[in-house]
């Protein structure tokens, strides 16, 4: 099995996978799904599926983890007055115009700030169809994509409402998610992770996504969107094709991105000469493959923030 990024098309068979989880009490299923859809377009949504090589009872898709980064208010008040149905309050709330989900703005405040909350939607699997091994290989998976999807995010609190036995139980294991309150009649529970109750397991992956760096490079989002399809490992040629830019356009971007690192961070470059023809040549590559490494180890660099706050 392994973990990747949502894509448009898996959205359908992650819903099928937890149909508690939809959040369409309030609004109906039309109109909850119209949301998630809307969800895959808007910078506030992230989402991860793990899937595997062959499929299992008929499915690839066994698992997947959606989410938002929401408003400190709406997450007060979820603490402050817990209550079941998390994910419909949220989806009422976008499908209203109401201020729930944060915008790319809004996100580089709190990297930048006090930190970003944010509600597990979906960090769930399918049941009955894995065996307990399988389904091990599933729980650390989820762990594992969550580290990765999130590092370089400065966190403040993670809300989830875990529905269903197994997913309460699994909830109070972790021992860093702190149980608010439980509710017998719709077999849920609300929960929260915060900062100090993630460091109570220093070696747990709760307590990896809160050590957080701040940037220095001071990229631009053109240039954070370069770097990160770079990561791939993918030519310039290929990777002009899939930013829908020249193959001009590209080499710009990554002279400006050699510009800031020189300008920010010298010593990643400190082995490789600065001239304005070298993307060219050996030099060039090298210097890419320096900045490309760097990011690799600091992905807060990829990530919204704002340099005003």
């Amino acid at each position: 099995m392994y973990w990747r990024p949502i894509r448009k098309a898996d959205l359908s068979q992650c819903l099928e996978t937890q149909p508690a989880c939809l959040g369409d009490q309030i609004v109906g299923r039309s109109t909850a799904v119209r949301v998630w859809k809307a969800f895959l377009g808007n910078p506030s949504f992230q989402g991860t599926v793990i899937e595997s090589e062959r499929p299992i009872a008929g499915h690839k898709i066994v698992a997947c983890g959606l989410g938002v980064f929401v408003t400190a208010a709406f997450a007060d008040r979820e603490i402050n007055d817990p209550r079941p149905g998390l994910n419909s309050r949220i989806i009422a709330g976008v499908a209203a115009g109401e201020p729930v989900v944060l915008s790319r703005a809004e996100i580089g405040e709190g990297n930048a700030g006090e930190g970003l909350d944010f509600v597990n939607m979906y960090g769930t699997w399918r049941d009955g169809i894995m065996n307990p091994d399988q389904l091990a290989e599933v729980h650390a998976l989820l762990g594992t994509s969550f580290v990765e999807h999130f590092a370089g995010y400065r966190f403040n609190r993670v809300l989830k409402e875990a529905i269903g036995d197994s997913r309460i139980a699994l909830a109070r294991a972790t021992g860093t998610y702190r149980l608010l309150a439980e509710f017998p009649e719709s077999e849920s529970a609300l929960a929260v992770l915060t900062r100090e109750s993630a460091l109570t397991a220093p070696y747990s992956a709760a307590a990896t996504i809160y050590r957080y760096r701040a940037p220095v490079l001071r990229l631009r989002p053109a240039e954070q969107e370069l770097l990160a399809a770079a990561l791939s490992g993918k030519t310039d040629a290929e990777l002009s094709v899939d930013l829908g830019l020249t193959v001009e356009s590209t080499k710009k971007r990554w002279l400006s991105i050699f510009g800031r690192v020189d300008q920010f961070k010298p010593e990643i470059l400190s082995q490789t000469e600065a001239d304005a023809d070298a993307f060219n040549d050996v030099r060039g590559r090298q210097k890419r493959h320096r900045v490309v490494a760097y990011i690799r180890a600091h992905p807060e660099e990829l990530r919204p923030f704002s340099w005003d706050t």
